[in-house]
């Protein structure tokens, strides 16, 4: 009795180990998802998807084109970012306040912080380590120490390498969209691609159904102005002793504000001579330059630079960007309301009816839950000096 079970047991395992090899070499091997779509697997592909079943993990898009492979959200407790400098601010909003995942972020995205609105919003930010990015170049070991189990990342494939061969699972996200710079549709790029990494939704939503409105708004009060009447403005992303470029929003900003650019188009560094010949009427700094208006109206910008002569110095029409959740240039949480504040600088007869301390009251209170007082206006539109960007 027993010699027949050994023989039946025997007969059973090889009919087993026979139906494997079958499968195994059957090139049509599919995979059935979860919206019943049936694709053919490559043998890489199939040993993917085995450790995805085996181990929950999970491969995703990022928006630089490459695949990424997640452990699954709920064992993703440590958030390393790099060079992104708005997305801790992003992040914080994403999170309703709630940062204790971020472990690691850029030491100007802290410095910032600790100038900002979001110090109140999410006080834990201000405990973020930025030791992995000490003086200004990216240190691995001190980023592994922090066990971070996925870093979001801004950059390319050299920079993405870095952390494929530290193994750290590396998410790439974009300052641009595929229609160009625009810093509202940015934003709720990123947040959506954090809801595919964790799998939830935001804590905080509707910012950019705002925007929608606000732009709908502002378009239909500037529309009866003619072209040849039109604001000509220059802004100013990135202004040092060595280096004076308009930065990638500057021709979104003009566009949906009404204005025109007078550098629309140039790249790399501009000069004197450019600005003189634009005639700007309005200039637009960013907080990204720790240059204010009154070093433009002094003449005390950058050793030889003579801006006495440009019509927005001689009219003093030169204002500073804003510095709310994060910088109000580029993406942000607070973007909806730079699309009011620049269209309200720009032509303020057609805003005189929008009073902006009270429509930032109103949009924390909304989406962030926060009551501003007037000094914390005050201080989200007129920032301090010092929060330049120091390491990028």
């Amino acid at each position: 009795m027993k010699k027949s079970l050994l023989l039946l047991a025997v007969g059973f395992m090889m009919f087993a180990t026979t139906a494997c090899q079958s499968s195994s070499n059957n090139t049509n091997s599919t995979l059935t998802s979860s919206e019943s779509k049936t694709e053919t697997l490559t043998t890489s592909e199939t040993e993917r998807v085995s450790k995805e079943v085996n181990e929950g993990t999970r491969i995703i898009k990022d928006q630089l084109g490459f695949e990424v492979e997640l452990p699954p959200a709920k064992d993703i407790k440590r958030i390393a970012i790099h060079r992104l400098l708005p997305l801790p601010s992003v992040y914080a909003v994403y999170k309703g306040g709630n940062v204790d995942g971020l472990i690691s972020m850029p030491p100007d995205s802290l410095y910032a912080a600790q100038n900002s609105i979001l110090a109140k919003y999410a006080p834990d930010i201000l405990n973020v380590s930025t030791d992995y990015y000490k003086g200004g170049e990216l240190n691995m070991e001190e980023l592994l120490k922090l066990k971070p189990d996925v870093v979001f990342y801004a950059g390319g494939e050299e920079e993405r390498q870095q952390f494929v061969n530290a193994g750290i699972p590396a998410v790439g996200f974009s300052t641009v969209t595929p229609n160009g710079p625009n810093t509202i549709e940015t934003l709720n790029s990123w947040i959506t691609l954090m809801e595919q990494v964790f799998e939830e939704d935001s804590k905080v939503t509707g910012i950019t159904e705002y925007a929608k409105e606000a732009q709908d708004e502002i378009n239909k009060r500037l529309a009866n102005i003619p072209d040849d009447q039109r604001k000509k403005v220059l802004m100013i992303g990135h202004y040092s002793s060595t280096n004076f470029t308009l930065g990638g929003f500057s021709d979104y900003w003009t566009s949906v504000t009404g204005s025109i650019h007078v550098g629309k188009g140039t790249q790399g560094n501009v000069n004197m001579e450019q600005v003189y010949s634009w005639a700007p009427e309005i200039i637009f700094i960013s907080t990204l330059s720790d240059f204010f208006p009154e070093d433009f109206y002094n003449n005390t910008t950058v050793e030889g630079a003579d801006w006495s002569g440009v019509p927005a110095v001689i009219n003093k029409q030169v204002y500073k960007f804003p510095l709310g959740m994060h910088r109000w240039w580029p993406p942000s949480t607070d973007a909806p309301l730079s699309l009011w504040w620049i269209a309200k600088t720009t032509y303020p007869e057609n805003f005189e009816d929008i009073d902006m301390e009270e429509k930032i009251k109103e949009y924390y209170k909304k989406f962030y839950g926060m009551d501003l007082t007037t000094e914390d206006v005050n201080s989200i539109l007129n920032p301090v000096r010092g929060v330049g960007r120091t390491y990028y």
